[in-house]
């Protein structure tokens, strides 16, 4: 089994050899444990975590995403309780169902131009997590205040250096369903990539959230 770092609204999963150590995502002090057993395509999984239930919860979910996605995993036992693959499927379309979007919610921002200043360029490093690196170019439009109150975050796809500034138009919206603000992709014209090709080239980071992509 793959066990990758994972984060929550509050947490960060770092991997370990048997599951996950899970910890306050700014300070890294622990809140628990995940402990994972596969034995043919099920796996047990026990949270030990003490008195922190609403970590709890957002751990629980987030090991049951990562360990449906090995593909030969069709039940995971989580603290004794079994979620089969299709229960968990229904579980996550019920949740989200009410969160999506469409083209026409982000009609003002699809296409529009957009100038990005670039805080984090190709190449350097997350402030506070520095094994993530950047393989484009990232930063933000300036004066436009996003969901998180800071200024909107905007990846640019397109150059292969790094930039200090970009000048485009803005081709995708990735809308978080587990974060409080949405992620903007530019580049030089619409058209250039697929949505398939933006959430691999962003894996990097996004790969950390649901989301889903409106072009």
């Amino acid at each position: 089994m793959r066990f990758e770092e994972m984060k929550t609204l509050t947490a960060l999963l770092q991997p370990v050899e048997d599951g996950w150590q899970v910890m306050h995502k700014k300070y890294k002090t622990p809140y628990g444990s995940v402990r994972c057993e596969k034995s043919g395509s099920t796996v047990k999984a026990v949270l030990e975590f003490g008195e922190y239930e609403d970590v709890r919860r957002e751990a629980a979910e987030a090991v049951l995403r990562a360990l449906f996605e090995e593909d030969d995993v069709q039940c995971v036992v989580l603290d004794g309780e079994p979620v089969t693959r299709d229960k968990w499927q229904a579980m996550m379309t019920e949740k989200y169902a009410p969160l999506h979007r469409t083209r026409e919610d982000y009609a003002d921002v699809l296409g529009k131009s957009v100038h990005c200043v670039m805080d984090r360029p190709l190449g350097s490093a997350h402030p506070r997590y520095p094994d993530m690196i950047y393989p484009v170019n990232y930063g933000y439009v300036p004066g436009l205040i996003a969901g998180d109150n800071a200024e909107q975050d905007v990846y640019v796809l397109g150059p292969t250096e790094p930039l200090e500034s970009f000048d485009g138009v803005v081709i995708a919206v990735i809308h978080r369903f587990d974060d409080c603000e949405d992620k903007w992709v530019a580049a030089e014209k619409t058209g250039l990539y697929s949505e398939e090709e933006i959430r691999q080239i962003l894996r990097f980071q996004e790969k950390y959230y649901i989301s889903e992509i409106l072009m």
